[in-house]
């Protein structure tokens, strides 16, 4: 029987180990997400206000999410193009980048925020060929019905999978700083 399992470009190279990584705040060091939404979206006081909201549950941390990028008015384009001016690499990335290459260690950007900007802003730190040797899991974007991407108000999110509800495990402050010793001693 054949595989119908989607193909892997991280493996194509039998590599010994695989780096899976977030984006924002690891690989750059702001938050594109956060950074449009504070100056050209609804501003950084209710972007913590509506985050203070998810961490205490009282909102679902999509919705808060979804309400954040839905306050962003400008074209896409825009979107790159500021982000490009003001987002950050950090500085050891593009060395350990070139070192995970030389040495067969494919690496996966795992993010919750948007591949056309996640490739845009690689693009801009380390050059098309190298930016697109990366296979990036995230979510994308998409024209709202009857609009442009590059118009106001013409874009939205498209989150990568709707099939899984994320669950949220609550563990007692204990329970918690435990677990983080014990990953810390290994």
């Amino acid at each position: 029987m054949g595989s119908t399992a989607p193909a892997l470009p991280a493996l194509k190279t039998n590599p010994k180990f695989i780096f899976f990584t977030d984006f924002d705040g690891t690989i750059t060091r702001e938050d594109s997400n956060d950074f449009i939404t504070d100056n050209l979206g609804y501003g950084k006081e209710n972007r913590l206000r509506e985050f203070k909201d998810v961490l205490y549950g009282r909102r679902h941390f999509r919705d808060a999410f979804q309400e954040m990028l839905d306050s962003i008015n400008a074209p896409f384009d825009q979107c790159i193009e500021t982000l490009l001016k003001n987002i950050t690499l950090d500085e050891g990335f593009k060395e350990f980048f070139l070192w995970a290459r030389e040495n067969n260690i494919p690496i996966v950007v795992l993010s919750g925020g948007m591949e056309p900007i996640i490739r845009a802003l690689l693009t801009s730190f380390l050059g098309k060929e190298e930016a697109d040797s990366l296979q990036i899991v995230s979510n994308n974007v998409a024209p709202r019905p009857g609009k442009n991407i590059n118009e106001a108000n013409g874009w939205t999110i498209i989150y990568h999978d709707n099939r899984y509800e994320l669950l949220w495990l609550t563990l007692p402050m204990e329970s918690a700083l435990t677990e983080y010793q014990w990953i810390r001693s290994r």
